[in-house]
């Protein structure tokens, strides 16, 4: 009796050291987009917009444990910081970047910015906002110079016209986000491997 609550002792607790081993799993809809491993460094964006940049040290079922690290630039060179014993639940990532923005540390502190992305101006819509305001301007300037009124009959198509431009790219502006959200359309899951050390 007694070598079989051993064996069951032992059984459980090796299932239990084993299944703290697996990788987080990025998803949209039903299909995978990424994979986080242990040892692979992690950037994401905590529930009050905090950036956050470290490397998995252990994956449990809901959560995960990261050492955090910091980079600081000098003359010099640079020297890393790493802040180990960070427990983060799945509940707490808000936000992941995508692969074309950048991470650069900023006093400390983690920022994501723009990085190399193609035709980004054009879908956030800031080359619609300045070719709008610009027509504008420069169609207000010209009756002006004429000593035309600017807001004549013949001249608001092409008021309107660049006030059409210009609004088109304040909604592309609003709507444009290059950060991963995780919500409706994606979400990151703990996928545990029993039987990996």
């Amino acid at each position: 009796m007694a070598k079989t609550i051993l064996l069951i002792l032992t059984v459980f607790c090796c299932t239990t050291v084993l299944a703290q081993n697996g990788y987080l799993l990025l998803k949209k809809g039903e299909k995978s987009v990424q994979h986080y491993w242990k040892d692979m460094h992690l950037t994401f964006q905590t529930g009050n917009r905090q950036w956050i940049t470290g490397i998995i040290t252990k994956i449990s079922n809901d959560s995960f444990y990261l050492t955090q690290e910091i980079i600081r630039y000098h003359l010099m060179g640079s020297d890393t910081l790493h802040f180990s014993g960070f427990k983060f639940s799945l509940r707490d990532v808000y936000a992941l970047p995508t692969k074309r923005e950048e991470i650069v540390y900023d006093n400390d502190q983690v920022r994501v910015i723009l990085g190399h992305e193609k035709f980004v101006w054009v879908r956030n819509g800031f080359i619609f906002q300045v070719g709008g305001a610009g027509y504008v301007g420069l169609n207000i300037i010209n009756s002006l110079v004429r000593k035309e009124p600017p807001f004549a009959k013949n001249n608001l198509t092409g008021l309107g016209i660049g006030t059409a431009v210009f609004l088109i790219g304040m909604a592309l502006h609003l709507k444009f986000d290059p950060y991963i959200h995780l919500g409706k359309k994606y979400r990151l899951e703990c996928v545990t491997i029993p039987g990996i050390p």
